[in-house]
């Protein structure tokens, strides 16, 4: 019966564990995320302080700066990276 007893008892600590793990794989990723996502908006509230030139020098115009700054969405490529570096 102490066999028993230690393989449940290993399996629900086991197990545990695990939740733990995926729970703080999750809370990383999260905050990860929540990071880019301010990182995001200050980079496009930044496209708003440049000059005409400095734009011109990005390739883009200020018109496309305005819609830019105006987005909320994450760039999907910025999520991708995010995710290769283990976010």
């Amino acid at each position: 019966m102490t066999t028993y007893t230690e393989n449940y008892t290993q399996g629900i600590v086991g197990n545990l564990v695990d939740a733990l793990s995926n729970f703080v794989q999750r809370a990383r990723h999260w905050a990860r995320i929540r990071q880019l996502k301010i990182d995001v908006k200050q980079e496009r509230q930044q496209l708003l302080e440049m000059s005409d030139a400095m734009l011109s020098d990005l390739g883009i115009t200020w018109d496309q700066a305005k819609e830019e700054a105006r987005k909320v969405d994450l760039p999907v490529v910025r999520i991708e990276i995010l995710d290769r570096e283990g976010g």
